[in-house]
């Protein structure tokens, strides 16, 4: 399997991510902590933000340049589980160096965990803790798309 250890690390993302919206309430989209911190919705579409520039990124070895359009907080759900298949799949089919490797995870990949954490905690300000486990445990599969 080509890239392996980062298409695990996307499997990751994903899972963790799940767990992160899972069973949110209507109201929480729009939450806010206020003094400038982003809503949920507003964190994951940073997130699309990042993963969508690092597919382009690793396709095409630029980065874009068009504004991506904000969607509802469902769409940008949608868009956000579309794009980590979409990188997957690429790093299926594209060998990539270590070096390279290393800086996607030390980049890109840690800052969409870092907000997928955010996400989790506010989660539980509105009183929808995530359910606890040991993730090092959790049924993970490399691949999300095979």
């Amino acid at each position: 399997m080509k890239n392996e250890l980062l298409r695990h690390i996307i499997s990751t993302i994903k899972y963790r991510f799940e767990k992160s919206i899972n069973d949110s309430h209507q109201a929480f989209s729009d939450f806010s902590l206020g003094k400038g911190s982003r809503s949920p919705k507003e964190i994951i579409h940073h997130m699309n933000v990042v993963i969508y520039s690092t597919r382009v990124f690793i396709e095409h070895e630029s980065i874009p340049q068009e504004e991506m359009e904000k969607l509802s907080f469902e769409s940008e759900i949608e868009r956000f589980d579309a794009e980590l298949s979409k990188i997957d799949q690429l790093l299926d089919n594209k060998s990539l160096d270590i070096n390279y490797s290393k800086r996607l995870v030390q980049g890109p990949f840690s800052d969409i965990l870092t907000h997928i954490g955010q996400i989790a905690m506010l989660q539980r300000l509105v009183d929808n803790p995530i359910d606890g486990e040991d993730f090092s445990k959790s049924a993970i599969k490399t691949g999300i798309n095979d």
